[in-house]
């Protein structure tokens, strides 16, 4: 009988599968922190990207239409809150657009655009036409295309 007490039995102690748990346990909380963290910086990278989008979209709007004019204005779009501002600068005819984009969850704007538009002033837009339609009977007199 003394021959199997001296003899070490093959398996794991207690203390080395606590070890183990504990470590597994470790390893588990780390991961989930982990993926908390990235799921948080995916969305907020989310509310990033659309906010950028939608103040890219209001000066895409300004451009298109053409016309506008100084002053604020503000509204809505997908549950984002936009405020923008148009302002004459030293220049005939240069804007400054400024819009600022709000999250739907409110508080402070996480994204504000800056840009310059151009405004052709409404009395030197008759002068080229007018240019042009002198040049075009001129061409018409002497036949001459340039």
């Amino acid at each position: 009988m003394t021959r199997h007490r001296n003899q070490r039995r093959g398996g794991f102690s207690l203390i080395e599968v606590m070890v183990a748990v504990f470590i597994l346990s470790v390893a588990v909380v780390g991961l989930t922190r982990g993926l908390t963290t990235a799921l948080g910086s995916s969305k907020d990278a989310e509310l990033y990207s659309t906010a950028v989008q939608l103040a890219e979209s209001r000066i895409e709007f300004l451009r298109a239409d053409g016309l506008f004019h100084d002053g604020e204005s503000e509204g809505t779009s997908a549950g984002y809150t936009w405020k923008q501002s148009i302002t004459t600068t030293g220049t005939p005819g240069l804007h400054e657009v400024k819009v600022e984009v709000e999250p739907p969850s409110g508080g402070k704007s996480i994204y504000t655009l800056h840009t310059l538009l151009f405004q052709a002033p409404s009395d030197t837009t008759a002068e080229p036409s007018s240019r042009r339609k002198d040049s075009d009977r001129k061409r018409r007199k002497t036949g001459r295309s340039t």
